[in-house]
């Protein structure tokens, strides 16, 4: 199929290279920031532009990878008439671009992104359509480039998103505060490289239930008395700290 990207970002990096890899024509890039626009049609060997009134009006699919506040101000912007239209993001509901065209889809891809990052495991998207025309086209899209490709409705999507937020944002900035504790404490934070190794990896094929371990789920009050006089100089951690250990001791109760 012929494709007009919207965006220039990570997703949109990561969508306009895995799709045209497997066999479809990127006809354009649109992003707003011109060099950003540029350097990515560049990388594709397709044109770009900055200016909606600009844009490839012959593709069969626009996918809009932006970030989830831009959504709205191109369901004003953009007149797409029955041409097909599918946004990328986790917390938008498919009817967030009905003002775009009458054929609308959401194409979700689970997973964080980073310019120039390689995935080893498909990545998991997640699909809806407004139609079944528009939802074959997406299965098209996805089947080619995911073995992992999920029909999910907006409600449940959301759901998915919140999870997702839980599992990976939170737990980076879990390590993020323990890698600054370590900096001020003058504690090698590369020392727990391992230990978080290890972690993810008994998460692939071991139930998070049975992995607790760590004073809280032992009820080790004496340990978690020491841990937080430790940390009286660091008010906010010390809240973090109290909380988990509050939210382990009642799960496992």
């Amino acid at each position: 199929m012929d494709i007009v990207i919207i965006g220039s970002g990570n997703v949109a990096h990561y969508f306009s290279h895995i799709l045209r890899l497997n066999g479809h024509q990127i006809r354009q890039v649109l992003s707003r920031k011109e060099q950003h626009a540029r350097e990515l049609a560049e990388s594709l060997n397709t044109n770009w532009a900055t200016d909606p009134l600009d844009m490839d009006m012959n593709a069969d699919i626009y996918l809009l990878a932006v970030s989830d506040a831009a959504i709205a101000g191109l369901n004003k912007e953009l007149h797409l008439g029955k041409r097909m239209v599918a946004h990328t993001a986790g917390a938008v509901p498919l009817n967030a671009i009905t003002d775009i065209s009458i054929n609308t889809g959401v194409i979700y891809p689970l997973q964080t992104f980073r310019k120039g990052i390689h995935f080893d495991h498909p990545i998991p998207l997640l699909l809806e359509g407004g139609n079944a025309m528009v939802l074959k086209r997406l299965h098209s899209l996805a089947d080619a480039i995911s073995d992992k490709v999920i029909e999910m409705d907006s409600v449940s999507r959301l759901k998915m998103h919140l999870a997702a937020v839980f599992c990976n944002n939170f737990s980076n900035h879990l390590i993020a505060l323990c890698k600054k504790y370590c900096e001020d404490e003058s504690l090698d934070f590369s020392l727990l490289h391992p230990l978080m190794q290890e972690t993810f990896y008994r998460l692939e094929s071991l139930d998070p239930d049975k992995l607790q371990t760590g004073p809280a789920v032992r009820g080790d009050q004496e340990t978690m008395l020491k841990h937080l006089y430790l940390l009286r100089s660091h008010p906010e951690m010390r809240k973090v700290y109290q909380l988990f250990s509050e939210s382990i001791e009642k799960y496992y109760s």
